[in-house]
């Protein structure tokens, strides 16, 4: 099951996410930042070979405003999020998001020039929610199904929810954050993913 979040985790960051310039369909805006993440991969491939830390700053640029952390927040954490309260809800959010834009960096360093390739849709995007379907294809093994879960806000078309070969990002990590709130409560959840992205920085 980690590998395949793992898995998912790259694959999002390299595939999805909201560009500044206009864009007139979801595809589109998948399409645009997948051809930024993997320029900006290529063109400081050195430096970050010799310090992966630079990593981070473009996932920051370019994966982070590209995603609506705080309904993924809120959808993780189910009935628990309605029991939270708002100093919990923002600390839980700023670490999970932390997490994920950390796992993000550190799977981008195992990138090897995968082919992605969105697949069609059929029709346009109905009302604020839509998948974008694609499809990554190793250069040894099967093709890995990537579906992106998007609703359009204010600020235009962000992901919400990955889902890797029928595996959902956002049912995979409620399924352990619902038991560690339940055994430890949410104070010690929180705590917990604070002392995991202080690991990943060292």
């Amino acid at each position: 099951m980690k590998q395949v979040i793992t898995t998912g985790l790259l694959l999002l960051a390299l595939g999805s996410g909201f560009s500044e310039a206009a864009v007139t369909s979801p595809q589109d805006v998948v399409q645009e930042t997948s051809t930024q993440m993997l320029d900006a991969l290529r063109q400081n491939r050195a430096t970050i070979d010799r310090e992966p830390g630079q990593i981070y700053p473009l996932v920051n640029r370019i994966v982070l405003p590209n995603f609506d952390f705080e309904l993924m927040s809120r959808w993780v954490l189910g009935r628990a999020w309605q029991q939270a309260t708002p100093e919990q809800r923002r600390q839980f959010t700023e670490e999970f998001r932390t997490l994920l834009v950390r796992t993000y960096a550190k799977a981008l360093l195992e990138y090897a020039n995968e082919t992605i390739q969105i697949l069609p849709q059929a029709g346009a995007a109905v009302g604020d929610e839509t998948t974008v379907k694609t499809e990554v294809r190793p250069k040894t093994g099967q093709p890995i199904q990537i579906n992106y879960n998007m609703h359009l806000g204010n600020e235009g078309w962000k992901v919400y929810d990955v889902t890797v070969d029928g595996v959902s990002l956002v049912t995979s990590y409620r399924s352990t954050f619902t038991t560690q709130i339940r055994t430890s409560g949410m104070d010690a959840v929180i705590a917990d993913l604070r002392q995991r992205n202080t690991r990943f920085t060292r």
